[in-house]
């Protein structure tokens, strides 16, 4: 097998297999907008596919993180004792979008 043809092969089995995120890339200026706003007594910590996007998340706070377009996980993360419940959630974006999420801690 001559290596130009190996090579082939291993770039149509990387494509095939490698790119299966459910995320597209936006232009910049057109990604999608999340707005999160803790709405509760907690200060959750707020990932946003998988990247911790705040730490302890203050009382009554509000931000505003852009993120590419697709099936993106949010999730707010508690200390071990609290009496807030944690949220976990799954919202679908598009490119231009902009999705208001409330914490309320219930």
């Amino acid at each position: 097998m001559k290596i130009q043809n190996l090579f082939g092969l291993m770039a149509a089995l990387v494509l095939i297999t490698g790119c299966d995120d459910n995320t597209e890339a936006c232009d910049e200026g057109n990604k999608a907008v999340v707005t999160i706003f803790n709405n509760s007594l907690c200060t959750p910590d707020v990932s946003i596919a998988g990247d911790e996007v705040a730490a302890d998340m203050g009382i009554l706070a509000q931000n505003s993180f852009e993120t590419d377009a697709g099936t993106i996980d949010v999730e707010f993360g508690l200390s071990f004792i609290s009496l807030c419940t944690a949220l976990d959630t799954t919202i679908t974006v598009a490119c231009g979008d902009s999705v208001y999420i409330e914490f309320d801690g219930l």
